[in-house]
């Protein structure tokens, strides 16, 4: 388990850095509204998946489930169900995305100069979409054995892959956004030979066939997924929707604004998912045997906010230096606006960290209707608040940020926490100690990493690494004594000193 840990950090580590250089590059080759519609495409994909997710986001955990139990024939059936279904949401998908492409002037704000370039841009992440679902689905071998930094190491060429081919054809080529999505789909498809390859060499009794195929296997995953896929739809509307409604409302430059305001939030998110993926094997290995999970979970919310918590720290506090040093071809006014809104969204971030293997507890419990309903509201509310404010209020990108800010924070807060302790047959306030244990701790972090950023100065960007290494160390420092117990303080530091 910790070896997948392990990997998962330093393999999104390199991942980070290769987009690190790369985000910068692409803006200043494209573009703000260019790179705008880079991540309304993203967005508006991700509508494709809602539709996927309804029996992909829990397949991998009935599969799981089915395999533990030494059920493989039920495993199998399962597994082909799913690919047989992916087939179908394919086609599926190629109608609909056909239709969108010929009508796509009357649905968004865009530059003719600009059309052919996001037509094609979103005519190949389309297919990139539909070769996705079998990578995804192709990953659940190295989840049973829970292997998981196989998939991690994997995951980090496939980037490498990804960088290389843009720079490659940004070199070669006049700059075009649909390099990008070509860049993707190359990854994509290495991806997809790479997972048969690791299925071969797994070799598990799990079998695809079309014989295998059940309508009622496809059910019981859609009715579970269901849910989950609403969720999906939630985190849609909460940025997917906020870049279409800025795009219509104010302007293509602005949504371009916004993407890049979230692009470092979005990563710090997507390491926080990614250290909680990690525990999810176990979780649920424990959950099919019936094994109690309070001790567990609390150790993996512990394990996740150790390791994000003083990154976000060290970041929030240091991010108008990043982004002068990141964005050196903004002026000090664009900066200081970027800032503004990162600050905003960083909150959600350091409330997710504090809390994310809770909401993992839906899926691996199959109890995803309740917050699944949760979820949609809050999205809904959010939505309905920007459209109005939009419409007939002055509302510009701070308060887009703000309203989705307060959604998530609210949401957590106020269910999420309680719900996990309910899933699992334990007191609704059974997690809110360690939640708000892990919020005190943040905040301890800032109050003594800060006073020290004041003492500091940066310029260029070996600086800024000393100071990151400076002020992250102390949070480390400060969140391993205030976060872990003297007995797993004591357990990891005999692991350490077993190593070496």
């Amino acid at each position: 388990m910790y070896l997948n840990l392990l990997t998962t950090i330093i393999v999104f580590a390199l991942q980070t850095a290769i987009n690190f250089f790369l985000t910068p590059y692409i803006l200043r080759v494209l573009g703000d509204e260019a790179y705008g519609f880079l991540a309304l495409a993203n967005s508006l994909v991700n509508y494709g998946f809602i539709l996927t997710l309804v029996i992909n986001s829990v397949a991998s955990r009935f599969i799981a489930s089915s395999y533990h139990k030494g059920n493989f024939a039920r495993a199998s059936k399962f597994y082909s169900s799913v690919i047989v279904a992916n087939l179908i949401f394919s086609l599926i998908v190629a109608l609909v995305s056909f239709v969108f492409l010929v009508k796509i002037q009357s649905v968004i704000n865009i530059s003719q100069a600009l059309l052919s370039d996001v037509r094609a841009t979103m005519a190949i992440y389309f297919i990139n979409f539909s070769i996705g679902l079998f990578n995804a689905l192709f990953s659940v071998h190295a989840f049973i054995k829970n292997q998981m930094y196989l998939i991690s190491i994997r995951n980090a060429i496939s980037t490498a892959i990804y960088a290389g081919c843009v720079l490659g054809l940004f070199w070669a080529f006049d700059a075009m956004i649909y390099y990008t999505a070509i860049a993707a789909l190359i990854s994509s498809i290495f991806v997809f030979f790479s997972a048969l390859f690791l299925n071969r060499k797994f070799g598990l009794n799990l079998h695809f066939n079309f014989k295998l195929f059940r309508t009622k296997f496809v059910y019981v995953l859609a009715r579970s997924g269901l849910f989950n896929s609403l969720n999906m739809l939630s985190q849609v509307l909460l940025s997917g929707a906020s870049l279409l409604l800025v795009n219509i409302f104010i302007s293509a430059l602005s949504m371009g604004i916004l993407a890049l305001s979230r692009s470092v939030t979005m990563i710090i998110e997507s390491f926080v998912i990614t250290t909680t993926v990690a525990w999810n094997p176990r979780l649920v290995a424990l959950h099919a045997g019936a094994k109690p999970l309070k001790d567990e979970v609390i150790l993996a919310i512990k394990s996740v906010s150790f390791v994000s918590l003083p990154l976000i720290a060290t970041f929030g506090i240091l991010a108008d230096e990043f982004y002068t040093l990141w964005l050196p071809f903004k002026s000090k006014e664009e900066i200081e606006f970027i800032y503004e809104l990162v600050l905003i969204s960083l909150v959600p971030s350091i409330i997710f960290a504090s809390s994310r293997p809770l909401i993992s507890i839906n899926l691996i419990t199959d109890k995803l209707k309740k917050p699944a309903l949760v979820t949609l509201f809050m999205a809904v509310c959010v939505f309905c608040i920007q459209l109005i404010g939009l419409s007939f209020f002055e509302f510009g990108l701070k308060e887009i940020a703000i309203a989705i800010t307060i959604g998530i924070a609210l949401k957590i807060s106020l269910f999420d926490i309680a719900n996990a302790g309910a899933n699992l047959g334990l007191k609704l306030s059974t997690f809110y100690p360690i939640y708000i244990k892990c919020l005190a701790v943040f905040a301890l972090i800032t109050g003594i990493i800060y006073p020290i950023s004041n003492m500091l100065s940066v310029t260029n960007w070996l600086e800024f690494l000393l100071c990151c290494t400076l002020m992250s160390g102390l949070g480390y420092l400060v969140g391993f004594v205030m976060i872990f117990n003297s007995a797993q303080r004591a357990i990891f530091i005999a692991k350490i000193r077993g190593r070496f």
